[in-house]
């Protein structure tokens, strides 16, 4: 190809075609180019982009437009998101803060080359605010959705997240979530993102009573009619009415009507929300019958701290007031005074209703002098189990307690315990009354302690044939007391100084006070004799057993004491077996097998089994002389 129909310069096959002639040659198999060329024609088609009257244009988030929704005017309009960008984006594609660049295909197919821009912003209007994100209403009340509580413009609310369809503003609220959003007046659009409020709406439990009918009684309507405000309800801020739909409360000072139903409704402390829902209470007036007695003087023990709850008539549900005429009752738990008067009302089991006329009972308190206790410090040896019966006080019909308030005697035979106080009170023959003051023992049990042992004391030779007095000498006593030993404690046989020590016996010892007073805990000693460290068997080389007293068996010195399981064979030079020792039979007397004739002078061997302590035999040869 080339520019003329002379040129000579072959055009490159990536020159960009422009309007105007292209002129083409051609060349055969041998090499030889066409001197006549063919002259084509070329247009470029060249279509204009689109046009737009916006190209800024704005959207609101929460409508989530797309690529789809650009405002632009012009055939086969594609958008890119450059200016040079190949690919178009889709039609589907959510759109985004910034420019976007469109294209349009005229009818030849041909798309434009400049592209029109157009620049994008997406409106995000924020949620509304709240300061109250959780909101809690009355359930009498009947809150609705236009109720709940939100800053911000145009605000609308939905029951979830992602709901399309708004509340009425009329819709009664209920528990749950409420979502708002709001729609800002200068963009019109509505915030994509919501704003949470949890509901709660209280519902407090109407007040309650240990009784729905509830009486009065006609003593009441004798001294002053009784009102709304004497109405017996358990709950907050209680309100009465007297129907159950009523709106408008009744006056505390409104009289009651007998047979009338009152409805109550309470409003709760901490949400200050009054109780849909009310209690029934039925009126009714009753008057119990008066209490008796037999006894109008009534007397009790001081000490007994009497109350009114002591106090004995015959009626039904007893109240008690200070005079005949006050309408203060007394609490059962209050202190009766000396040579007071106290009036007792009867009340309906049923109703609580209250007699008119009241009984009066004089009260009398009697008392006792305290015991005496010359010694406040009382010694006793911890040994001897001393009781309370054992402390020293002076008075008639003595009671001890563990404290100075204590209501609970202390049993007689109950031992005492060290460095206790004891609280003793005395009776009065007369009237039978305990002192209501007491005096105090502080008690001290004596006990010398557990003697103390050396360490290895209770070790021992029996070579040594040791006594306890050897014992005696290796334990010391705690409190310059003596000690004793005995065979088994308490209850065990006083041993002697003498007494032979045995093998693993168990002796025990305590130690005794100038004022008599011994250990409480003895101390324990498991006696060995087996430490004989210090001696050894003594082996001979010889014995004459002539029958003159003298050397006339062969011993093996400390061999029976130190090793109990022993055994000795004697061998004559020809290995023959003559005698054997142990235990239960005696030395060797130098006859055959201990008991035949006299064996002849001469050497022999012996072999010494110990049998204790894995201690290896030895073997040793001796004489026997004639």
């Amino acid at each position: 190809w080339y520019d003329t129909e002379i040129s000579t310069t072959p055009l490159n096959g990536t020159d960009l075609l422009a309007d105007g002639d292209y002129w083409a040659s051609q060349t055969d198999g041998t090499g030889c180019e066409s001197a006549t060329r063919l002259v084509v024609n070329v247009t470029i088609t060249k279509p204009l982009p689109p046009t737009i009257t916006e190209t800024n244009q704005a959207f609101c988030e929460i409508d989530a437009k797309t690529v789809a929704d650009l405002g632009a005017t012009g055939t086969g309009i594609l958008w890119y998101d450059t200016e040079t960008s190949a690919t178009p984006l889709n039609g589907t594609d959510l759109l985004a803060d910034g420019d976007y660049w469109a294209s349009q295909t005229d009818g030849t197919g041909c798309e434009s080359t400049t592209r029109l821009v157009v620049n994008v912003t997406i409106l995000n209007s924020p949620s509304p605010t709240t300061t109250e994100a959780n909101q809690t209403f009355c359930e009498i009340e009947a809150k609705t959705v236009a109720d709940l509580n939100a800053i911000g413009t145009g605000i609308l609310w939905y029951d979830t997240e992602i709901s399309t369809t708004p509340l009425n503003g009329t819709d009664l609220l209920s528990d749950g979530d409420y979502w708002a959003s709001q729609t800002e007046t200068s963009s019109n659009c509505e915030s994509a993102s919501r704003l949470v409020v949890n509901v709660s709406i209280t519902k407090p439990l109407p007040p309650t009573s240990a009784a729905t009918i509830q009486s009065f009684c006609m003593k009441d309507y004798l001294a002053a009619n009784p009102t709304i405000a004497e109405l017996d309800a358990i709950g907050n801020n209680i309100v009465w009415y007297d129907t159950a739909i009523s709106t408008t409360p009744l006056a505390t000072t409104d009289i009651l009507i007998d047979g009338k139903n009152y409805f109550a409704s309470q409003t709760d402390a901490l949400s200050g929300c009054e109780s849909a829902a009310r209690l029934a209470i039925t009126v009714s007036l009753i008057n119990p019958t008066t209490p008796s007695t037999s006894q109008t003087n009534q007397s009790f023990c001081k000490v007994d701290n009497p109350t009114i709850s002591n106090l004995n008539v015959v009626g039904t549900t007893i109240i008690w007031y200070a005079d005949e005429t006050t309408t203060t009752a007394l609490s059962s738990s209050e202190s009766l005074i000396n040579g007071e008067d106290y009036w007792a009302a009867a009340s309906d089991a049923t109703t609580g209703c209250e007699s008119i006329a009241r009984i009066g009972i004089t009260v009398t308190i009697n008392d006792a002098l305290p015991p005496t206790i010359s010694t406040i410090t009382q010694r006793f040896c911890a040994s001897s189990s001393p009781k309370i019966s054992d402390l020293n006080v002076s008075g008639n019909g003595i009671v001890w307690y563990a404290s100075e308030t204590d209501n609970t005697p202390i049993n007689p035979t109950e031992l005492l315990v060290d460095s206790e106080d004891y609280w003793a009170a005395q009776t009065n023959p007369s009237t039978g009354c305990i002192s209501s003051m007491r005096k105090v023992a502080n008690v001290i049990l004596t006990d010398p302690g557990t003697p103390a042992i050396i360490s290895l004391g209770n070790e021992f030779c029996k070579i040594d044939k040791p006594t306890l007095a050897d014992l005696d000498i290796n334990v010391s006593a705690n409190s310059g007391g003596t000690i004793s030993w005995y065979d088994s404690y308490p209850n065990g046989n006083l041993l002697s100084a003498s007494t032979t020590l045995v093998e693993g016996e168990t002796y025990y010892a305590i130690e005794t006070t100038v004022n008599d007073c011994k250990s409480i805990n003895p101390l324990a000693v498991i006696v060995s004799l087996e430490a004989c460290d210090a001696y050894e068997v003594e082996i001979y080389d010889g014995f004459s057993p002539s029958g003159n007293g003298v050397n006339d068996t062969f011993k093996l010195g400390n061999l029976r004491d130190l090793y109990p399981n022993f055994k000795v064979e004697f061998f004559n030079r020809w290995g023959t077996l003559v005698y054997t020792a142990n235990a239960s039979k005696p030395d060797w007397d130098g006859r055959l097998n201990g008991d035949g004739e006299l064996v002849p002078a001469g050497v022999y061997y012996f072999i010494i089994n110990f049998n204790k302590n894995d201690r290896k035999p030895i073997q040793r040869r001796l004489y026997l002389s004639r």
